[in-house]
């Protein structure tokens, strides 16, 4: 059995202090409001140096509990940090000339075209082209014809993605999406796709997505000049506004831009 000394008081089993010199307030939380916590046998504050920047505390059983204050969010890294105002949350939300990013409308444009390009960005689509009497990969640098030949060569992805993500891919390996505009450019096409062993659809640059029944391609935002459609296309829909050509025949047609076919890219050699 312990207990205190004569003169002293408190929990023998913890601790006991003398009489005449310290006040016990509380041995346990329980003693305390509800805002508050027994420390050292006193009731403190439960919210002191509980919380982080920017934020509001509230004591509710003992316990303290952190919010953000007005005009503030969340952030699991940062903590309550202002709350920014969204101009936009997709491409949708934006003039067709524009693009969310971080959500603001931004000009895609900057530092996305190569060197003697011009950058023109429909329906919130970016297509790069050379400026004229240049020639070469408006990605990364045009040239002047005058300087230097160059042969434009294909290559054919052998997964399936929608229209959009082809754009990406074709960028991703420094080429861009598959334009054709001369008979001598299908039968290179065409090759390219045998070599590839593939059998099926396979994405261009083409659509109709700024203006139903203006086909241009996003290879170069340059209308269609030389054109290999196969019978009754192109098909002018809301619901078909994306050309594909098939193996079989290496025809052109219409089709959904999410449905999921291989694609085609283009780059130049000299």
């Amino acid at each position: 059995m312990c207990a205190c000394k004569p003169g002293y008081i408190g929990y023998p089993f913890s601790g006991c202090y003398h009489e005449g010199h310290i006040l016990l307030e509380c041995t346990m939380n329980s003693d305390c409001p509800e805002e508050m916590e027994c420390k050292n046998k006193h009731c403190g504050d439960v919210c002191k140096n509980a919380c982080g920047l920017n934020s509001h505390c509230k004591g509710i059983r003992h316990r303290p509990v952190c919010s953000c204050s007005p005009g503030h969010v969340w952030d699991p890294f940062l903590g309550c940090q202002i709350q920014k105002i969204k101009e936009c949350t997709e491409h949708s939300d934006c003039l067709s000339n524009r693009t969310c990013s971080n959500y603001v409308c931004v000009d895609p444009c900057d530092s996305v075209c190569g060197n003697n390009t011009i950058c023109t960005v429909e329906n919130h689509t970016i297509a790069c082209a050379c400026t004229p009497e240049f020639i070469g990969n408006p990605f990364q640098n045009c040239v002047s014809q005058g300087t230097i030949e160059l042969q434009k060569k294909y290559y054919i992805g052998k997964e399936e993605v929608t229209w959009t993500t082809a754009i990406e891919r074709c960028r991703s390996m420094d080429m861009y999406f598959a334009s054709i505009t001369s008979p001598s450019e299908q039968e290179d096409i065409k090759n390219a796709g045998k070599q590839s062993g593939i059998a099926g659809l396979v994405w261009v640059s083409g659509s109709d997505l700024g203006s139903a029944g203006e086909y241009v391609w996003n290879s170069t935002g340059k209308g269609f000049t030389y054109t290999n459609w196969k019978y009754g296309e192109p098909e002018v829909s809301d619901d078909y506004r994306c050309v594909a050509l098939d193996t079989f025949d290496y025809k052109w047609q219409t089709r959904g831009c999410n449905f999921k076919r291989y694609y085609a890219c283009e780059y130049f050699r000299s």
